[in-house]
């Protein structure tokens, strides 16, 4: 059988070429053999197949792919493309770690492992879009002497440091898969919380006699909402089989019309009070961040048409006026007169079974797994799970919206209402790591520099950089007490707490006017902070965010002994993040931004330890919880319980 070789050049004494090369097939004895391999795999025995610019048998095992002089020079052109995808990959950001413009480490001639070209960038021939982000590679070059100092610490290094490992669980998971363990995790819990609720195994969408009408399955409870609704396909309004649909190989309007209606849902008058709430309040904390409003304009759009979406939005909504009752407040005032004597809270649980039971039916579509419908009504369901963020469960339901999402490649940068879940699930799941000192899920990173950044988009990056010192605060394996380079533990974490305050100043570097604080009347001379007004309420929060992190990493950074003078430049910035977010809180009213203000104000709180500030701190939380009903007993008792432990 002929095979196909690539032409080999000429190497006679004159260095001349021929004009047309022949295709030369090696000799067994001699030419199967080449030393232009990695030395990874030639360290270790294994046969590498010499793809630049990382091999497959290092991609597959997340190995740094390290290739010597001698390899590069007999291709030159994979070289020059390497070092250009590397850079190209790792983007503008990371060409400078220092507003005083000090240089990086030059990056390795070899191509950089970018963990996010599988979000960002064409996969590469033979590929998986789902593969785990290997570790930061080791340069081919010299190792430099002795430990890098703060200035030269890359923050591509911080953006690596403390990867989560639960990212590991979503490395093959398809769309489908991904999807349907997400919903085994919801009726697993809602079966322990409720010995009456099941979910019994549905049958298939389709069987191979699809004239039959007796092959549809029979879901009653999943039935839309309302009376005159269209009802899932195969299933009439009195749960009697309907036509049936074709296989899933007609994919297209057809099967999206088997999850989605045709025409809008019929509210009751308590049911379009509730939708209405979401689309007015619940929504603002989903899209905070979102110019455009995402969830309160197209989600709510959306749900009209989509059973699933719809019933989870009823939930979420009973389920807050139900914690609004107990919490008392403005907002529980409000939700209680204007709806009836029902009980909140049973009404929530049922329409949270509803939405089970309707994705039980449409998760056997393969178009509804990559749905912005699945996307946004995993998201809701996870906000319906954090307000009773004392369970545990919402750690693990936060991981099922994870694997929802990089099966379906969503990120940061998606776009439209994907793009706005992800960022309204990655707050959520800062909050959830930062309270049981764990690492993020998820691994994406921006390649866009700051300098070509919208003013909105720098309120987004903030939330990320929070995301990168949640991980840097996480609890790390003490048993690699040394880097590979010989630093201890303690100094390599002082040297990513360095860059990464380093990174946190070039960010506020690019900041314009929106971030800046405008007149407000003068404080009360009884108040113990000095009011701030930023407007609009994201840039505020955006501040308050940026001293949380100041305030994260100042206490999570390794003591290096600097004399009095470091102590006092210590305490001047725990103090200026404590006023700073305190003065924004009291003039923050804005319902969207209360949760995340509380937040910070939790972190503001851990490093105060006067009584008077202490609980002029406890009555900021309580007015944010006033203004959302939002239960935030959880994060107060957490608080006084950290003060406890100093006293």
């Amino acid at each position: 059988m002929e095979t196909r070789d690539t032409p080999i050049r000429s190497l006679d004494a004159g260095g001349s070429q021929p004009s047309k090369p022949k295709r030369q097939r090696k000799s067994r004895s001699r030419g199967l053999r080449t030393r232009t391999g990695c030395l990874t795999c030639r360290s270790r025995h294994k046969k590498c197949d010499e793809n630049l610019p990382v091999c497959g048998p290092c991609s597959i095992a997340n190995r740094d792919c390290v290739y010597s002089e001698e390899a590069n020079r007999s291709n030159p052109t994979a070289a020059r493309s390497s070092r250009q995808y590397s850079q190209e990959s790792i983007g503008p950001s990371l060409s400078s770690s220092s507003t005083t413009g000090a240089a990086l480490p030059p990056l390795p001639e070899k191509r950089d492992s970018n963990p996010y070209q599988a979000m960002m960038m064409p996969e590469p021939a033979g590929s998986s879009p789902h593969a785990l982000p290997p570790p930061p590679p080791a340069s081919s070059a010299a190792p430099r002497p002795g430990p890098p100092t703060p200035s030269l610490m890359t923050i591509a290094e911080v953006y690596h440091y403390a990867q989560s490992p639960d990212t590991v669980a979503s490395e093959q998971l398809t769309a489908d898969m991904a999807s349907n363990r997400w919903l085994d995790l919801l009726a697993t819990d809602a079966a322990q919380a409720d010995a009456n609720f099941s979910l019994a195994p549905s049958p298939a969408p389709f069987e191979e006699d699809s004239s039959s009408s007796a092959s549809r399955p029979r879901h009653p409870e999943a039935r839309p909402i309302g009376t005159e609704n269209q009802p899932i396909a195969g299933v009439n309004e009195d749960g009697t089989a309907s036509t049936p649909v074709p296989a899933p190989a007609l994919v297209g309007t057809f099967e999206r019309h088997a999850w989605s209606l045709d025409q809008d849902i019929k509210l009751t008058s308590e049911e379009a009070y509730l939708f209405r709430v979401f689309a007015e309040r619940a929504s603002q904390w989903m899209d905070l961040f979102d110019p455009h409003k995402h969830f309160s304009t197209h989600a709510i759009r959306l749900a009209l048409r989509n059973v699933g979406l719809c019933k989870a939005i009823l939930a979420l909504c009973a389920r807050h006026r139900a914690t609004s009752l107990q919490a008392g407040g403005l907002a529980a005032a409000a939700a209680h007169s204007s709806l009836s004597e029902s009980d909140p809270s049973g009404l929530a649980v049922q329409y949270y079974y509803e939405t089970l039971h309707y994705l039980q039916i449409a998760l056997q579509y393969e178009s509804y797994t990559h749905s912005e419908e699945l996307l946004a009504t995993a998201l809701v369901i996870s906000t319906y799970e954090m307000l009773d963020s004392s369970k545990s469960n919402w750690k693990r339901h936060l991981k099922g919206v994870f694997w929802i999402q990089r099966s379906q490649n969503v990120n940061g940068v998606s776009g439209g209402l994907r793009q706005s879940v992800w960022w309204a699930w990655l707050r959520q799941d800062i909050w959830a790591a930062f309270r049981e000192r764990r690492r993020c899920f998820s691994f994406w990173r921006p390649l866009v520099d700051y300098p070509d950044l919208s003013q909105d988009d720098l309120a987004n990056r903030i939330v990320y950089l929070l995301s990168q010192t949640v991980n840097y605060c996480s609890k790390t394996d003490g048993t690699n007490t040394t880097s590979s380079s010989g630093d201890s533990l303690a100094q390599r974490r002082a040297y990513l707490g360095e860059a990464l305050l380093t990174e946190l100043e070039r960010w506020k570097m690019h900041l314009g006017p929106s971030f800046q604080a405008l007149p407000t009347p003068s404080a009360d001379s009884q108040s113990l902070f000095t009011p701030i007004w930023i407007h609009p309420p994201r840039f505020a929060v955006s501040m308050q965010i940026y001293n949380f992190i100041r305030i994260l990493i100042t206490l999570h950074r390794p003591v290096v002994s600097s004399g009095f003078d470091g102590y006092l430049k210590t305490q001047r910035v725990l103090h200026e993040a404590v006023n700073t977010i305190c003065g924004i809180a009291m003039e923050l009213r804005d319902e969207g931004s209360q949760i995340m203000s509380a937040q910070c104000l939790f972190g503001a709180g851990l490093c105060v330890q006067e009584e008077d500030k202490r609980k002029a701190i406890l009555s900021l939380i309580d007015a944010c919880e006033s203004r959302t009903g939002w239960p935030m007993a959880a994060l107060r008792d957490d608080l006084i319980s950290e003060w406890a432990r100093v006293t």
